[in-house]
């Protein structure tokens, strides 16, 4: 299988990854794991933000979770700053079809719980692009030990929808996808080097899952 790393870099910058970007992105909103699918969601759910211009730069400082609560089990909640994301291209499936993989590294030196579906937001330089994510499947708790990882897979389109050319570019290429971890609201930045998201920004989202990809 056909695997390019797009971008990776840690929670605590929370910088984009675009030179001068100073509006606010519209994202649609993480969800955990006692909340059901929605079918798509583009409700505001991220920080102003602005940062230098990198494109390709990594960060690699971590925060440690402190002062997240406690769920039942005593193991605490995972935060954003216990982050470091990736995402991953999966190739071609053909037929108009992409799709990626989004993986969440606990670089925090404990082990936290988390579970439903990330948050997502397509930017360019011109700041914020349509995203719309559709959740699917059933969402569970997970503890992800220090430095273990998750997943989730996204699924996106290439062929024009109702609206967009037919023609030329269906919507415009992001440059950077913000990731709002499951029940967060602050946000990871990782370049975004695919395809333009047609169907008006639709990207179908699995929940996160233990494991690698």
């Amino acid at each position: 299988m056909q695997r390019i790393i797009w971008g990776t870099v840690a929670a605590a910058a929370l910088t984009a990854a675009l030179t001068g970007c100073d509006a606010s992105f519209t994202a649609s909103p993480s969800s955990n794991a006692s909340s059901p699918p929605a079918s798509t969601s583009t409700q505001n759910g991220s920080p102003h933000h602005s940062g230098p211009g990198g494109g390709g730069g990594t960060s690699t400082t971590t925060g440690t979770g402190n002062g997240s609560r406690p769920n039942g089990t005593g193991i605490r909640h995972c935060t954003t700053s216990d982050f470091n994301a990736s995402v991953y291209s999966n190739g071609n499936a053909g037929a108009g079809q992409r799709y990626a993989t989004l993986q969440l590294e606990n670089a925090s030196g404990s082990s936290c719980t988390t579970g439903g579906w990330s948050g997502l937001g397509l930017v360019n330089a011109n700041g914020a692009l349509p995203t719309r994510v559709v959740r699917e499947g059933s969402a569970r708790t997970i503890t992800i030990p220090a430095g273990a990882s998750a997943y989730e897979q996204l699924h996106w389109g290439v062929v024009p929808g109702e609206g967009e050319s037919e023609t030329g570019q269906c919507e415009p290429t992001a440059r950077a996808l913000h990731i709002i971890p499951p029940n967060q609201t602050t946000h990871i930045s990782v370049n975004w080097v695919g395809s333009p998201v047609c169907q008006h920004g639709q990207i179908r989202l699995t929940p996160i899952v233990l494991g690698k990809m």
